[in-house]
């Protein structure tokens, strides 16, 4: 069953079903379809062939649009399966049944039960025109770490998934009032000032439609800016636990911390501590223990069973709103990213106190290694 995405509702998923939203308030979205009821039979195959012969041969992105994904606890944020880019039908049809079924993938069972929601069994399954972003990114209209009235936005060049997936270090703007406050990146922002703020001013208005603080995806294309996702910002600092609370994790007992080992981006607030455990690829998943601190070069959706028992995450690169500092500030764990060289300044069985609050990773006194 195929429904057209401006007419997308809540049985749609809460991604469509904003999507639509915007759609029908005259933002620019990319049209496209959703298909329900995917694992139910193959009624729907022929109408998505249709709907793609329609397209003509126009790439397309496949996204997952969950009952629960979205949503304003639980924001289900790279849990599920999407993917993008895809030209020959066949493909687009295999990708919405992985899709379809990823509700009950390991990642998003880990999520789903860290949360205390039941997972997804069937997901509807957005199929949807591809955006050849020049430059695209995420952007808060509050500050996700602070709560303040500072927006972030985060942006990268091409189609943003590198930004949002944490796998690279973006470009970051603070803006305040209608005027930016803080510029970080290279020497070459794939943004000017003026661009900066029409993305801020883009936001305000969505925030207003919505009615709450949003987490805006979005891209520019031939001077086109598009949105592709609007959902409620998640674990704001006012309901963030302070302090990890998995079974078995050390908490900060008020001791004073020793000597700084490395710093970085504070990205989910809050003071934890740890065994450190670094961890290279998937071949170390085994090694991880509940209530470890996890270090690593970054993270991807895989990774969250280990973000579920972590006592706190250190990256060497990712933002600040990509999908493992958002599922950090939800599971109440503190967060440190951009921590440059922490898988060497850190070592296996050290004993740390992580601080996501001032992006801090210190020794504690008299500590050593188990």
């Amino acid at each position: 069953m195929l429904i057209p995405l401006i007419d997308a509702d809540e049985q749609c998923g809460a991604k469509a079903a904003n999507l639509a939203h915007l759609l029908r308030a005259g933002f620019a979205v990319p049209p496209g379809v959703v298909v329900l009821e995917v694992l139910s039979g193959d009624s729907w195959v022929p109408e998505l062939r249709a709907a793609l012969r329609d397209a003509g041969a126009a790439p397309v992105a496949v996204r997952s649009s969950a009952v629960g994904e979205d949503g304003a606890v639980a924001s289900f944020a790279g849990q599920l399966h999407s993917t993008l880019d895809l030209t020959e039908p066949a493909q687009v049809i295999d990708q919405v049944r992985r899709a379809a079924r990823s509700g009950v993938g390991p990642e998003a069972v880990a999520y789903a039960a860290r949360m205390g929601h039941e997972p997804a069994t069937v997901v509807p399954v957005i199929v949807q025109a591809l955006v050849a972003a020049e430059v695209a990114g995420v952007m808060f209209t509050r500050h996700p770490v602070t709560g303040s009235q500072t927006m972030v936005i985060e942006a990268g060049r091409g189609l943003g998934g590198n930004v949002v997936d944490g796998t690279m270090t973006p470009w970051v703007w603070t803006v305040e009032d209608h005027t930016i406050t803080h510029q970080a990146g290279d020497l070459f922002p794939p943004l000017i000032p003026r661009q900066v703020l029409q993305l801020a001013a883009l936001a305000l208005r969505i925030e207003a439609l919505f009615g709450c603080p949003q987490d805006i995806e979005w891209a520019i294309a031939d001077g086109t800016t598009w949105v592709l996702q609007s959902r409620p910002i998640t674990a704001s600092p006012i309901t963030a636990s302070p302090v990890a609370t998995i079974p078995g994790a050390a908490r900060s007992d008020g001791r004073a911390a020793g000597r700084v080992l490395a710093t970085g981006t504070p990205a989910s607030p809050g003071a934890a501590e740890g065994f450190v455990r670094i961890v290279h690829g998937f071949d170390d998943f085994a090694r991880f223990q509940a209530g470890e601190v996890l270090v690593c070069r970054t993270t991807s959706p895989a990774w969250t069973p280990l973000l579920a028992r972590a006592a706190a995450v250190v990256t060497e690169i990712g933002g600040l709103l990509a999908h493992a500092a958002i599922v950090a500030r939800e599971f109440g764990i503190p967060a440190v990213l951009t921590a440059e060289k922490a898988m060497s300044a850190l070592t296996d069985g050290q004993h740390v106190v992580v601080d996501g609050t001032a992006g801090t990773i210190t020794t504690t006194q008299g500590s050593g290694e188990r």
